[in-house]
């Protein structure tokens, strides 16, 4: 049995080491050009040691993730980066990554330790003792313990003991953990998931940022228990205020269980403010003017390059992410479900070009595991010679022609484009290259809460563009994307044989089986095209030279980790 998290990291994540090898202190991570990686951007830097700090109090002014600002929503239901930070402060995880280590490995947060049995079936975490939720109604202080975890594990996979069947539908992370047997809590302090068969990416997801601990009672005050305002949890930070696109404001959590390594308590500021600025301009003009203390721009030469030659003492932080900028087709509409039509619009698009033109280059060219999950990925000399990536597009154009016209749409095609999101002009890219096929692009651009998710969900789409944010695990993408019954599978896309690889991946015991099998399962999505991938595009984040303890990881919003550590210089 693994009873060290330090053995278990080591096991599951030696790819994810080579992943961020090249973002250590003070080194310029890969910066890939045209997709090689060749060309490293210098002047970045990546936290690897927490600073005990020499001052306590004070509030930190940021924005959390990007310029998206998502309504304070139920952290279970959600699946955005923007959607979940507003709790993060609030909460805490089982496991989580380690944003202080280039690596970004999984630690424990209130599990103190975990085992897993010899047969990859049953996962017991010891947890913390004496931790308590926030001292307000209805939960007032009350110690967590092992039932919490439990809760918290029905939840998300919308176990029908503790959930509103109507709601259903809304839990996507319903396949998240494998198929759960039954949850044991012998003792106040432990508590074990025992699976049905071995899933692979188990702990990844007990460590995903949308895995938080709620109390059941603060739930379950709401109708249909779901939650609607405000948040409680064990966090090192208390909800003070919130208006939609303006504020979130927070104080400190006064009873915080954690301390720093000279035995100081947690965390450090008094307040945390989150800003809403409508666009990436106003961001960076309040972050020049110190109105705002961290931002989290795109990561573009256009939003980076002046704030390094006009403020050089900035502290930038560049990072490999775990998103993929893509297009979904939807098979409602009658041309997506012939394969030759998405195959000829993916053989048209030129992914180098969108790489350089949407993100300035600062990103690499990504196929749906290639190589933004290097646990499971193929070679990038081998993504870049399959149909579609290569940079000379004669032959794709020719090919996406040919298909075209077998598919009897010769003489064109019209569809929509359900297009959210402030980078770059994404339409206008993707009808330049859709050209020559005689596709005319029409766009909706639409709000990403309030209408991107919902008309996803319902299917009220043709084409649809997005950054979905994924977790370090590449089943993150495969089963909830394009499994047939994935919880985030918008276009309905349903193949056997790719259910049949993806089931088989993730219940692989070894990670060489398993890599052979998601490669495979990577081929035959090329070969299918549900969806486009195009590039995975890296995080900014700028900290003022008074902040200290920034750091930003590979999942969107997950910079919401820092906080607890984070701290300020008078100045």
């Amino acid at each position: 049995m693994c009873k060290s998290s330090k053995i278990m990291i080591t096991v599951l994540l030696v790819a994810t080491t080579l992943w961020t090898a090249a973002c250590g202190p003070s080194a310029s991570p890969s910066e890939p050009s045209g997709g090689d990686g060749s060309a490293p951007l210098a002047g970045t830097s990546k936290v690897a040691a927490v600073e005990v700090a020499k001052q306590r109090g004070g509030k930190l002014n940021m924005v959390p993730g990007g310029v998206v600002f998502g309504n304070p929503n139920d952290p279970h239901l959600v699946v955005t980066g923007a959607g979940r930070v507003y709790s993060m402060p609030v909460t805490n995880y089982l496991l989580m990554r380690d944003l202080y280590d280039e690596k970004f490995p999984i630690v424990g947060d209130l599990a103190k330790s975990w085992e897993v049995s010899k047969d990859g079936l049953s996962y017991t975490f010891k947890l913390q003792q004496g931790v308590k939720f926030h001292n307000v109604p209805p939960v007032n202080g009350r110690e967590f313990t092992s039932e919490d975890a439990k809760y918290t594990f029905l939840r998300i996979t919308a176990d029908p003991s503790v959930i509103v069947e109507k709601w259903r539908p809304r839990f996507q992370r319903v396949l998240d953990f494998g198929g759960i047997k039954s949850i044991d809590t012998p003792d106040k302090y432990t508590v074990t998931v025992n699976l049905k068969e071995p899933f692979a990416p188990f702990l990844d997801s007990v460590a995903h940022p949308g895995t938080q601990i709620l109390p059941r009672e603060f739930i379950e005050k709401f109708p249909d228990k779901i939650i609607i305002e405000g948040m409680i949890g064990t966090g090192p930070f208390m909800p003070v205020e919130y208006k939609n696109q303006v504020i979130a404001t927070f104080k400190r959590n006064p009873d915080y269980w954690k301390k720093d390594s000279q035995g100081n308590q947690l965390p450090y500021l008094d307040e945390l403010h989150y800003l809403y600025f409508a666009d990436v301009q106003s961001q960076l003009a309040a972050f020049r003017s110190g109105q705002l203390d961290v931002a989290t721009p795109g990561a573009t030469r256009s939003n980076l390059d002046p704030i390094k030659r006009d403020l050089p003492k900035t502290q930038v932080y560049l990072t490999p992410s775990a998103n993929i900028m893509n297009f979904r087709f939807n098979m409602k509409f009658k041309p997506f479900q012939d394969v030759r039509v998405r195959k000829a619009i993916s053989l048209a698009i030129d992914r180098h070009q969108f790489l350089e033109l949407i993100v300035e280059g600062i990103g690499v060219v990504s196929g749906p595991l290639t190589p933004t999950f290097p646990d499971l990925a193929n070679t990038m000399d081998w993504l870049l010679s399959q149909p579609g990536y290569r940079k000379d597009k004669t032959q794709d154009l020719a090919e996406a022609k040919r298909l075209m016209k077998d598919a009897g749409y010769e003489s064109g095609l019209t569809f929509e484009l359900m297009q959210s999101g402030t980078t770059g002009d994404i339409p206008s890219l993707l009808q330049e290259q859709l050209k020559p096929l005689n596709i005319t692009l029409k766009t909706d651009l639409v709000d990403y809460a309030g209408q991107w998710v919902p008309r996803s969900a319902q299917g009220e789409f043709e084409l649809s563009n997005m950054t979905h944010v994924m977790s370090t695990d590449g089943d993150s993408l495969l089963a909830p994307h394009l499994y047939s019954a994935g919880g985030r599978n918008y276009g309905k896309f349903n193949d056997p044989v790719l259910d049949g690889l993806i089931d088989k991946q993730r219940a692989a015991v070894t990670q060489e089986e398993r890599r052979k099998l998601a490669q495979e399962a990577e081929m035959r999505i090329l070969d299918q095209v549900p969806m486009i991938f195009t590039y995975n595009p890296y995080y900014l984040l700028l900290a003022q030279p008074y902040v200290h303890n920034a750091g930003d990881g590979p999942v969107a919003g997950s910079g919401g980790y820092m906080v607890e550590r984070a701290w300020v210089e008078k100045h």
